[in-house]
């Protein structure tokens, strides 16, 4: 009688499936990344027009008159919550102090992975710092840095930036004050909200020559922050 060959596979077939079922991981994995990331997108503009009400409420409060600027004569400081030079709140500080943050996760991309940027982390703890605390606080997004409001709200020699003269430009956005900012969040660019509401996402390639000159946080690069801001539009 003739004997059964006993079918077995041979050391490269084994490669050959190993390798294929490591490129079909690599390709989940791959896709499945991308998609938490859109999931985290979304959740981001959702954020944004959750702070516009933030804004409107305080503009509704102060004869339409709202905190978009920065600090400290330089536009790349634009998104602070407290001052611990001053010891004041500034800039997004002032939303807190008027009760105005209530849901405070929304003042933060759920992108973002730099700590300093992050809430409640180490380096950026939540409720930011009571008067007379040595840490700084930051919010997670930058507002437009349409004038420099000082840190002392009773300070202010001119009216803030009137909410009703932005409805079709940008008044807050991912942090665009240096590049780094936005490589630890969605990369290839970033959400933006305008003064209606509404809130939309702006490619990098759109302000990538401006931002990739900003090489530090200085006065110098005002201008490159204003060039960043005129490409935001709806």
């Amino acid at each position: 009688m003739q004997r059964k060959r006993r079918s077995a596979f041979t050391l490269v077939e084994i490669l050959v499936v190993i390798g294929i079922i490591a490129l079909l991981i690599a390709i989940m994995l791959t896709s499945l990344a991308k998609a938490r990331e859109q999931a985290r997108r979304t959740q981001c503009l959702s954020n944004l027009r959750q702070v516009h009400f933030a804004f409107a409420f305080y503009a509704m409060a102060n004869r339409d008159q709202v905190p978009l600027g920065y600090r400290a004569g330089c536009k790349q400081f634009n998104s602070m919550m407290y001052s611990a030079t001053s010891k004041r709140y500034v800039l997004f500080g002032w939303l807190y102090q008027a009760g105005l943050i209530k849901s405070p996760q929304a003042f933060f991309c759920p992108s973002e992975i730099y700590p300093q940027s992050m809430f409640a982390s180490e380096t950026n703890p939540w409720p930011p710092g009571t008067e007379g605390s040595a840490i700084q606080g930051y919010c997670g997004y930058g507002c437009r840095p349409e004038v420099e409001l000082p840190d002392d709200s009773a300070n202010l020699t001119l009216p803030m930036p009137r909410l009703n003269h932005f409805k079709h430009n940008a008044i807050l956005a991912d942090l665009t004050a240096l590049p780094a900012r936005v490589d630890t969040r969605h990369r290839t660019g970033v959400n933006v909200l305008f003064g209606d509401g509404s809130a939309h996402w702006i490619p990098r390639k759109d302000f990538d020559v401006p931002l990739s000159t900003c090489t530090a946080i200085n006065a110098q690069f005002n201008n490159n922050q204003d060039q960043i801001w005129e490409t935001f539009k709806q």
